[in-house]
C-alpha cells in the first residue's frame, strides 16, 4: 500500500516542483530579498506587539468588568439583607429600581434563600444560569435572545446576602459583555489597520534601504560583468571605509592584475608565436626544459644581398625595412598554420606542424613559400615605382624528424626545433638563388602531384657527406591557385590597414 501511495505522490510532487520552478524568476535581486526579509521581520514584530497589546487590553477590560460587577453585586446584597429578613418588599423594589437606572447595569434582582425572586428590574438570568448556594460572588456568562435584536452576551454576578453571618438570600447584577467585546473588536481592528499601514510604510522603507545597501553589490556585479566582457580597465571609484570598501579595493587590485596579465600575454605573443604563447601560458605550472620528437617542416627565408643593401641605408631605414617584410611573412605563415620560430638578422625561420599537429605541414610550407615570393614581387613593383631598391628572397624548405620544445637554460628558454632536418633547410636556403624556392628530392616526391618544380643538380651541402639532389619549386597546381590568390589579397589588405592605423597613430 505504501509503495502504491509513493508511486502516485512522487509524480505529483515532481509536477508541482516543476510548475513552481517555472513560476519563480531565474534571478531575484538581492534588494528584493533584503526588503522581503526586513518586511517580514517588521510585520512579525508588529503582529506580535499588536497581539500582546490586544490581549492585555482584553484582560484589563474583563478585570474591570468583573470588579465592577462584583462590587455592585456585593453592595446590593449588603443593602438587601435586612429587607429580605424583614420581608420589606418596598425597600427591595427601591433597591433594584435604583440600581437598574445605572446605564451600565442591564438588570438587578434580589432572591430569597430558597431562590424565590423577591424583586427585579431589567433583564434577569434563567434559573439554570443562577447559583444561589455559593459562598462568594459567582459570575456566569449567558446569552440573551431578543426577538428584534441579535443575541447579546451578558454576565450575571451572584453575591450572597447575609445577616449576622447567616445567609438570607442572594443579589444578582447583570452586565453586558457585548460592550466589552465591541471595544475589543474596535481595538483589534485599529491594531490591524495600524499594522497594515506600518507594513506598507515599512515595505517601502525596507525596499529603499535595501536598495541603498545593495547598491555597492550592484556596482560590483556590473564591474564583474564588464570584466567578463573583456573590459579589464573597469574600476570601482566608490570610496568606503567598511567591509564593502575592502571588497572594492580587492576587486580593483584583481582587475589591475588581470589587465597587467593580459598586457604581458599580448606582449609575450609578439615575441613568440601565438600558438606557442598559448601553450606555454596554459601550462605555467609545468614549464620545464625538454623536447619531443616531431615530424615537421622548416622554412628559411633570407633577403638576398641584405648586407650590401643595409650599407646604403640608415639604421632606422634598415629596421623599417625588416619590420615591413617580416610583418608580411608572419601574416603569410599564420594563414597556413605555421609559426614564426625566430628572426635571425634578415632571415626568418618558420615551422609547420609544431606545436599543433598538421598532416599537411609540408604542403602548407610550400604554399607559404610561394605566397612569400608573390608578396615580394608585388612589393617590388611598388618599390620600383618609388625608385627604391628591390628586395628578393631565397627560400629553403625541408621536412623530417626533429626535436621541438623548450630548449635553453633554467634562466633563459626558447621554444624551437632542432635537428639535422632543420640544419639542412638552412643549408638549402643558403645555396638558393634570388626568388628561388629549393626543396630536396624526398620532399618533392611527397608533393609532386600538387606542386610544379624543376629538377636541379645534386649539390654538395656543407655538413653532408653525399650531395643532395634538389628541386626548384616554380608554383603549385592550378586547383590550389584560387586559395593562394585569396590569401595573397588578404595579406595585402591586412597590411594596408595596419599601415593606415600606424599612420593615424603617428599623426
Amino acid at each position: 500500500m505504501k509503495t502504491r501511495i509513493k508511486a502516485v505522490v512522487q509524480p505529483l510532487v515532481s509536477v508541482l516542483q516543476a510548475g513552481l520552478n517555472r513560476l519563480l524568476p531565474g534571478h531575484i535581486p538581492i534588494a528584493f530579498k533584503l526588503a522581503l526579509v526586513m518586511t517580514l521581520l517588521l510585520v512579525l514584530g508588529m503582529a506580535s506587539l499588536g497581539l500582546f497589546i490586544s490581549n492585555n487590553q482584553n484582560r484589563l477590560m474583563r478585570a474591570q468588568l468583573d470588579d465592577f460587577g462584583q462590587t455592585m453585586a456585593l453592595q446590593l446584597a449588603k443593602l438587601a439583607s435586612e429587607p429580605i429578613l424583614s420581608e420589606d418588599s418596598l425597600s427591595l423594589r427601591m433597591l433594584t429600581t435604583n440600581l437598574g437606572q445605572d446605564e451600565k447595569v442591564l438588570g438587578a434582582g434580589i432572591y430569597a434563600h430558597s431562590g424565590e425572586l423577591l424583586s427585579a428590574a431589567g433583564i434577569q438570568p434563567g434559573r439554570a444560569d443562577t447559583v444561589f448556594d455559593s459562598a462568594g460572588v459567582l459570575s456566569r456568562p449567558w446569552f440573551w435572545h431578543a426577538a428584534d435584536r441579535p443575541p447579546e452576551r451578558l454576565i450575571s454576578f451572584t453575591a450572597p446576602a447575609t445577616y449576622q453571618g447567616v445567609r438570607v438570600g442572594s443579589a444578582v447584577v447583570t452586565l453586558s459583555a457585548s460592550l466589552m467585546d465591541q471595544a475589543a473588536a474596535r481595538a483589534r481592528d485599529a491594531i490591524i489597520y495600524a499594522t497594515l499601514a506600518m507594513t506598507l510604510l515599512a515595505s517601502l522603507l525596507a525596499y529603499w534601504l535595501s536598495r541603498r545597501l545593495s547598491l555597492p553589490i550592484h556596482h560590483l556585479m556590473e564591474a564583474t560583468r564588464a570584466i567578463d566582457r573583456g573590459d579589464l580597465a573597469i574600476r570601482i571609484d566608490d570610496q568606503r571605509n567598511d567591509e564593502i570598501g575592502f571588497l572594492f579595493d580587492g576587486f580593483n587590485n584583481m582587475a589591475a592584475g588581470l589587465l597587467k596579465k593580459s598586457q604581458v600575454e599580448q606582449v609575450f605573443s609578439r615575441y613568440v608565436s601565438k600558438n606557442v604563447a598559448d601553450e606555454v601560458l596554459a601550462n605555467l605550472d609545468e614549464i620545464r626544459l625538454g623536447s619531443r620528437p616531431v615530424e615537421a617542416t622548416v622554412l628559411f627565408a633570407d633577403i638576398v644581398g641584405f648586407t650590401a643593401m643595409s650599407e646604403k641605408l640608415q639604421p632606422s631605414q634598415v629596421s623599417e625595412l625588416l619590420n615591413e617584410y617580416f610583418s608580411y611573412i608572419s601574416s603569410a605563415c599564420s594563414l597556413y598554420g605555421g609559426v614564426v620560430d625566430k628572426f635571425i638578422g634578415d632571415c626568418a625561420m618558420l615551422v609547420f606542424g609544431v606545436p599543433e599537429n598538421d598532416t599537411e605541414h609540408a604542403f602548407n610550407a610550400v604554399n607559404c613559400a610561394v605566397l612569400i615570393q608573390r608578396l615580394a614581387a608585388q612589393l617590388n613593383e611598388q618599390r620600383r615605382a618609388n625608385r627604391r631598391p628591390e628586395v628578393h628572397f631565397r627560400i629553403g624548405i625541408n621536412c623530417g624528424a626533429m626535436l621541438a620544445g623548450n630548449l635553453g637554460s633554467d634562466d633563459r628558454m626558447e621554444y624551437t626545433v632542432v635537428g639535422d632536418a632543420v640544419n639542412l633547410a638552412s643549408r638549402l636556403c643558403s645555396v638558393a638563388q634570388p626568388d628561388q624556392i629549393i626543396v630536396r628530392e624526398e620532399l618533392f616526391n611527397i608533393l609532386q602531384s600538387r606542386v610544379i618544380a624543376q629538377a636541379g643538380q645534386a649539390l654538395p651541402i656543407r655538413g653532408k657527406s653525399a650531395p643532395v639532389r634538389i628541386y626548384s619549386v616554380q608554383d603549385i597546381h592550378r586547383q590550389f591557385q584560387p586559395l593562394l590568390q585569396a590569401n595573397l589579397q588578404e595579406v595585402l589588405d591586412y597590411q594596408a590597414n595596419q599601415q593606415s592605423r600606424r599612420a593615424v597613430g603617428h599623426a
